[in-house]
């Protein structure tokens, strides 16, 4: 048995082709995790769940398993069977090749026009922008200017303005989506701007970059859930479903 498989630890089953990385798998991913050891290459994990829903596996059944630890590892597995411990109900599954560790891919980028507003931080309101943080009133701040994004993902934004942006600068975002459940959300991230330089079709108007940072794991997760649930519905649309 693998050392990193130990009990509590996060899993996600994937069946082939999908890959963890992929839009798809925000839909068919099973979220699970490692309940027990026991000899040679088997394992249990707690009933795995899909959106909050108990999901049955079925002996043979084979899947692509993710464990999450302070890196991401990947194998193959296999379906043994359905089993309860105690007041559990766990499923035993079975390595079929070793361990790897998992490289994640960049991050998946969505074509997507936004409106955006954005701040650029610099000396002068350096102090305004520490008390409108303290003081929940960020966004009311004198000074964001408008853009539009070009594309999006959980690793940076890049828009389109009407001012150059100094390389290295950082700047606050600040865009306003509809979520899966029609409502509004905020999105507001710190960011670097990476590259600013004239835009290629556009007159008067400049394209930047601008990588995320400082992005706490749990605001990165939500913004790529939306990322990917825009390009679902596009592709749902594409399909005609």
């Amino acid at each position: 048995m693998e050392k990193v498989i130990k009990p509590g630890i996060p899993v996600e089953l994937i069946k082939n082709p999908i890959t963890l990385d992929q839009p798809e798998a925000m839909d068919k991913k099973y979220m699970c995790s490692v309940h027990d050891n026991l000899e040679g290459d088997v394992f249990r994990i707690t009933n795995p769940t899909q959106q909050s829903r108990m999901i049955p596996l079925h002996s043979g059944e084979r899947f692509n398993a993710y464990f999450f630890l302070n890196k991401i590892y990947t194998a193959p597995v296999t379906v043994v069977r359905n089993v309860t411990d105690g007041k559990f109900r766990v499923v035993e599954l079975r390595l079929t090749a070793s361990l790897e560790k998992y490289e994640r891919r960049k991050f998946f980028r969505l074509d997507a026009n936004l409106d955006v507003r954005y701040l650029l931080l610099t000396a002068d309101n350096a102090m305004a922008f520490k008390e409108a943080t303290k003081n929940g009133t960020l966004l009311t701040m004198e000074g964001f200017e408008k853009g539009v994004t070009v594309d999006i993902s959980g690793g940076g934004v890049r828009f389109v303005s009407d001012r150059e942006l100094p390389e290295g600068g950082m700047v606050i975002t600040h865009m306003i989506a509809d979520t899966p459940s029609g409502e509004k959300k905020n999105y507001v991230f710190l960011g670097k701007i990476l590259r600013s330089v004239k835009h290629a079709d556009l007159r008067d108007r400049f394209d930047h970059r601008m990588q995320f940072v400082d992005m706490k794991q749990e605001a990165r997760e939500e913004f790529v859930r939306f990322i990917f649930e825009v390009e679902r519905q596009r592709l749902k649309k594409r399909g005609g479903i």
